[in-house]
């Protein structure tokens, strides 16, 4: 019995070691991730205004230019998409009201 305690201790404190030393590695890594140490990374959004005045915009890299937002806001509107899933969400919203309220006055009731 000495014996199998003297082992699971043992294994416990080897696990737990390997835990802190993985959650070390992790914070490091982390920090390589999120771009500290490398000066290469560029920044998620970027906005420079030029000598002419103009203003130019980049998104992750890539180059956005007010043309580009009127157009697709354009296109969202000529769509009118319909959303199947917002319209079977509210339906189902509906339904789990009505039965609620029907039980509560059920209940209220008596």
């Amino acid at each position: 019995m000495g014996k199998f305690i003297w082992k699971t201790c043992l294994l416990v404190l080897l696990l737990f070691f390997g835990v802190i030393l993985g959650m070390q590695y992790a914070n490091q890594n982390m920090k390589k991730m999120q771009g500290y140490d490398d000066p290469k990374m560029y920044e998620a959004f970027a906005v420079e205004k030029e000598s002419d005045g103009e203003v130019k915009a980049t998104v992750l890299g890539n180059g956005v230019s007010t043309g580009d937002i009127e157009e697709k806001k354009e296109e969202m509107e000529e769509w009118k998409a319909y959303n199947a899933v917002s319209s079977v969400g509210k339906g189902i919203s509906n339904a789990c009201t009505g039965v609620f309220q029907g039980l509560a006055k059920l209940i209220s009731d008596e």
